[in-house]
């Protein structure tokens, strides 16, 4: 997702009322073959290339395919809306407020409208590859003598190449603080290298940037920041949590009775706080007296 708050509401939309491919074709363009998913009613860990008798090799991206398909065989008909979403871009999660219209077909009138809160947890595509390409370097690691002398050989090899460089021309050092000529292409134009802040003459004659350009670049990202992300970055789902009220994940076993059951028993145990403030009151008060400097009894 380039901008995880426009993006999130399609990328949701094709996984409860897109098709199998559909589906399939989402979960591999925005998960991570390692990602975790969380509901009241199933879990998937993270893990990646488990051989499971009868399906072969196998990630949690794949089960949580699975899921996603059971889920719309039992409601073929979902309506379900995104009415908000905020992106945390310190922590990369993505909260998203949802309600949606679930129906078990075979249960004739069934109809459970429930609201929750789905927690994405992001990580940019460039980190989860460099990510990756690090744990699968770990994985092909030289032996310890192979290293030393790469490094060894790189080290020569640096030595003779700065050894070079100095006698084709004037170091970088040379030129900003103004000890040397230029250096010039081949069309013998002068190349232009950034000043040195301790020369006086050197910042006075450097060239200045184009305002114009880094104005547009400025207006890019603040638009970005407004639209829940940055145009140059994309975002890739490690982990999704479904958080639900306890009276709405109950509409999916005994649909609205059960809600109401649970309503009562929190309207119940709102009651009984209150009988029990009246009731152990005085005690607590009487345990928290305490004296301030030698004078009378305070209560706490």
């Amino acid at each position: 997702m380039e901008h995880p708050v426009k993006d999130v509401r399609g990328v949701i939309r094709t996984l409860c009322q897109g098709s199998p491919q559909e589906q399939e074709d989402s979960l591999n363009r925005y998960f991570t073959p390692s990602a975790s998913f969380v509901h009241p009613f199933c879990r998937v860990p993270h893990f990646d290339k488990i051989y499971i008798p009868g399906f072969g090799f196998m990630n949690s991206r794949q089960l949580i395919q699975y899921i996603y398909k059971w889920y719309k065989i039992l409601s073929p008909k979902i309506d379900i809306e995104v009415e908000s979403a905020v992106f945390d871009q310190r922590l990369s999660l993505l909260y998203v407020n949802i309600a949606q219209t679930f129906s078990l077909w075979f249960i004739p009138f069934h109809k459970s409208p429930v609201r929750l809160v789905t927690v994405l947890h992001l990580i940019e595509e460039n980190d989860f590859k460099k990510n990756n390409n690090n744990s699968s370097n770990l994985r092909r690691r030289l032996p310890s003598n192979k290293i030393n002398n790469s490094l060894s050989k790189q080290e020569t090899d640096d030595n003779e190449s700065d050894y070079t460089d100095s006698q084709k021309g004037p170091s970088y050092a040379s030129v900003a603080a103004g000890d040397a000529t230029p250096e010039k292409t081949g069309e013998g134009i002068p190349m232009v290298h950034p000043p040195n802040p301790s020369n006086p003459v050197a910042v006075e004659n450097a060239p200045i940037a184009d305002t114009c350009a880094q104005t547009s670049d400025e207006a890019e990202r603040l638009v970005d920041g407004v639209n829940g992300g940055n145009s140059s970055k994309r975002y890739l789902i490690t982990k999704q949590e479904d958080f639900y009220q306890v009276n709405d994940f109950l509409k999916f076993l005994f649909s609205s009775p059960g809600a109401w059951v649970w309503y009562a028993i929190q309207v119940w145990s709102s009651i009984l706080c209150v009988v029990g403030v009246i009731l152990f009151e005085p005690l607590i008060r009487a345990l928290g007296i305490r004296r301030e400097g030698g004078g009378k009894p305070k209560w706490t």
